[in-house]
């Protein structure tokens, strides 16, 4: 009797195992038909968000905020500042501005890292203070910063010269508001 037990459990895993081969065959075309969904879907999602990038450039352009690399540059060599790096996402879109200001000595809240800002709700005050005093499209000071054509080796070497104590200018990354945490009920 024993046997016919174990004979039982054996053709009841074979049957078990021919229904998950068959299912595994039925989900190919499932996964090959999201694939063929998720790349032009990518696509058309990344043409929207350089289309919307492109129209905020050309905005400040018309109010002239924007200042092309070379003037910038020269304008963090002589009179400082700071660059600020609002950043979207670590893949981006990225946009730099520019304020004669200290921002760090005018900042009446703490300023971390980008990583520690986007996650946590304790930080946001920075945030919004910022992007109201300087980064918004209708009330900021900042000038946008035309980076369009500039190695990312140059951006990076200004990053890491600002990062001196002895330089005048500074560099300070902030997450732009749309990207912190929502609250529960928003």
């Amino acid at each position: 009797m024993q046997g016919t037990g174990t004979e039982n459990e054996q053709a009841q895993k074979q049957q078990t195992d021919r229904l998950e081969v068959i299912l595994e065959f039925l989900l190919v075309p499932v996964l090959f038909v999201g694939a063929l969904l998720a790349i032009p879907y990518s696509v058309v999602l990344r043409w929207v968000r350089q289309h919307r990038e492109h129209r905020f450039r050309l905005r400040m352009k018309s109010r002239g905020r924007m200042i092309p690399w070379a003037e910038f540059l020269l304008a963090m060599h002589t009179d400082g500042g700071t660059c600020i790096e609002e950043k979207f996402s670590p893949k981006g879109p990225v946009r730099f501005w520019w304020t004669p200001e200290n921002l760090q000595r005018e900042s009446p809240h703490e300023i971390i890292d980008w990583f520690t800002m986007r996650k946590g709700r304790r930080y946001e005050p920075f945030v919004h203070w910022c992007r109201e005093r300087y980064t918004g499209a209708e009330k900021g000071s900042a000038v946008l910063v035309e980076t369009w054509g500039v190695p990312k080796k140059q951006i990076y070497a200004l990053w890491s010269e600002c990062r001196s104590n002895a330089a005048k200018a500074r560099w300070v990354e902030v997450a732009p508001p749309e990207i912190l945490p929502r609250r529960p009920g928003q």
